[in-house]
């Protein structure tokens, strides 16, 4: 299993890391800009975007100037077991396809590491393991043809700009030139989820961070990221995260 070190949640941080190696490092965007130099590479991260780097690389990163960002980041020490041979020594910078996923477990591995709970570390280290593989399998089956993988992108972009308000398959078509029927096979054969599941997961994500860190009411979070019915919010919270939004807000 990997050694976590530290598992952070930065916030639009008014600072900067100095150059600097030693542990693996994977760092995921889920909003904003930020800008990181691993060796001579300089990098420009944006929503969406996962980093992989090696012990042996030195990094820094650094806010980017027109834009805050959020992000969380994993430090971890590799163990010399077999099972562990996918993950290489190699600067990895890629979208993932279930980005909302990634999302989602990173949350949950972020609540799992602070929480200090009982088995806290051995479910932490699971979650990360779980995440490596994904991202290794996902690079080694990539397959795609690049107009479908674009397209693709185009419409993840989209949702991830506009999720606060309810999108339409017609919309999507004519984002991507297709026709409404061909959205939902295209976007279910790249990425194994349709539209609409892409967009709850968007929102039920968002909404974790919100009741994690600020005063909204669960009544106005839901208004806020388009649900107009609370208890239809609260379904789809559950579903996605396994817990009622409720039981996120006492923790």
């Amino acid at each position: 299993m990997p050694d976590i070190h530290g598992v952070f949640y930065d916030i639009s941080p008014h600072w900067d890391v100095k150059k600097a190696k030693g542990l693996d490092t994977l760092v995921y965007v889920t909003e904003g800009k930020v800008q990181y130099q691993v060796e001579e590479r300089v990098m420009h991260l944006t929503k969406g975007d996962l980093l992989l780097i090696p012990s042996t690389s030195t990094r820094s990163w650094k806010n980017d100037k027109d834009a805050g960002h959020r992000k969380y980041t994993v430090v971890f020490e590799r163990s010399e077991t077999t099972y562990q041979n996918f993950i290489k020594d190699e600067i990895i910078l890629f979208k993932p396809r279930k980005s909302a996923y990634y999302e989602q477990r990173l949350t949950f591995l972020n609540e799992q590491w602070h929480s200090k709970r009982l088995f806290h570390e051995e479910l932490s280290q699971n979650i990360l393991l779980e995440l490596l593989i994904m991202s290794a399998q996902e690079r080694a089956e990539w397959h795609t043809s690049p107009v479908k993988e674009s397209s693709v992108r185009n419409m993840q972009d989209y949702i991830l700009q506009h999720y606060r308000r309810n999108i339409t398959i017609e919309e999507l078509a004519s984002l991507i030139g297709v026709t409404p029927n061909y959205v939902t096979v295209l976007f279910k054969e790249v990425l194994g989820i349709t539209p609409i599941q892409y967009l709850h997961q968007t929102r039920i994500n968002n909404a974790w961070n919100l009741i994690s860190t600020t005063k909204m009411t669960i009544k106005e979070i839901a208004e806020h990221l388009g649900y107009c019915d609370q208890s239809y919010f609260n379904r789809m919270f559950k579903k996605w995260m396994g817990i009622p939004p409720s039981q996120v807000k006492k923790t």
